[in-house]
């Protein structure tokens, strides 16, 4: 049985996530709001039409983009909750805070257009005592379960919990860590499909014509993390250098899993998800008003009678909205 969630309950990176988070221009910049973002995706999608003379069994689908992320607060209708998951002996209890997050075009021919729709839930994984009984909290002196909880393993103290409206689900399973100093944002993984009998040739070459808008920054498309790396030196150079940050990482991998409708398994499943998010603070750690992040899907595509693993990688740093 769940109850609501004091603010105090959640864990140091969900406490500084609540609010709205928007693209805006960056501190002591000019660049960074949804006109000029810093963000990217590399999206590719199944196509058995040919496009610029050829038929490669997919098409991609890349550029920048703004959105919005509202990471729900104790005065919202799905505030934070606590949602114990009982285990006979011991309990695990999940301090949840819920989110929704939609991203639009910032170029191409439809530019302003929603591209995606997500909710969710960030879960905070604690262990502790069950109480004897079908209810939480009975008015006086509630009875525990004897011996101790075995605790939560560190490297899975957060969960990711995600809806996509394709039909697809994720849950991720992390960790946090509070660090001081500047982060160093590391150089993406590749973003070329594999195996390597695929063309990959649209990756590299400039596709921004209104028909055929494909890929517009074949250096972003080669390096996704390029715009968090920029971020990171703008706002240095312009006297916000970065003092303190909040790190988290979650992987499909480490615990978790992906589900596709059927559709989706026979077309183009997601088959993996990992993401890194960084919390920035100018002032010692007092306020984290700048959230970066990158995140990369991998999609089994059926190109011909095979099925590819294509990399769909995105990357953006938002600012807490004040309004």
């Amino acid at each position: 049985m769940p109850r609501k969630a004091e603010t105090a309950e959640l864990s140091t990176f969900q406490q500084k996530l609540i609010g709205t988070w928007t693209n805006q221009s960056l501190p002591g910049t000019n660049k960074g709001d949804k006109d000029d973002p810093y963000s990217y995706t590399v999206m590719p999608l199944p196509q058995q039409s040919p496009q610029q003379g050829a038929n490669l069994g997919y098409v991609l689908k890349n550029f920048t983009y703004f959105e919005t992320i509202v990471f729900n607060g104790p005065d919202a209708v799905t505030a934070p909750a606590a949602a114990p998951n009982r285990g006979g002996g011991y309990q695990q209890i999940p301090f949840v805070l819920f989110y929704d997050q939609q991203i639009r075009l910032a170029e191409g021919p439809d530019i302003g257009a929603i591209v995606h729709e997500e909710n969710g839930a960030w879960l905070h994984l604690t262990t502790g005592k069950q109480q004897v009984g079908p209810y939480l909290y009975p008015p006086t002196n509630p009875v525990f379960e004897p011996g101790h909880p075995i605790p939560q393993s560190p490297e899975r103290t957060m969960c990711k919990q995600i809806s996509v409206p394709h039909g697809v689900s994720v849950l991720a399973l992390g960790s946090f860590e509070e660090c001081t100093g500047e982060p160093k944002i590391p150089v993406a993984p590749s973003v070329l499909p594999t195996p390597d009998d695929i063309d990959t040739s649209p990756y590299g070459a400039v596709l921004n014509t209104p028909d055929n808008y494909q890929n517009p920054r074949p250096e972003l498309t080669q390096q996704i993390n390029l715009p968090l790396q920029n971020a990171i030196e703008d706002l240095a150079a312009a006297g916000h250098a970065v003092s303190n940050y909040i790190y988290c990482r979650v992987e499909s991998t480490n615990g978790g899993t992906v589900v596709n409708i059927p559709f989706e398994q026979r077309k183009a499943a997601l088959a993996g998800y990992n993401a890194e998010y960084w919390l920035l603070s100018f002032d010692g750690g007092q306020n984290y008003d700048i959230l970066a992040y990158t995140q990369r899907i991998l999609l089994d595509i059926v190109v011909g009678e095979n099925r590819y693993t294509f990399p769909h990688p995105t990357s953006n740093v938002l600012t807490r909205s004040t309004v």
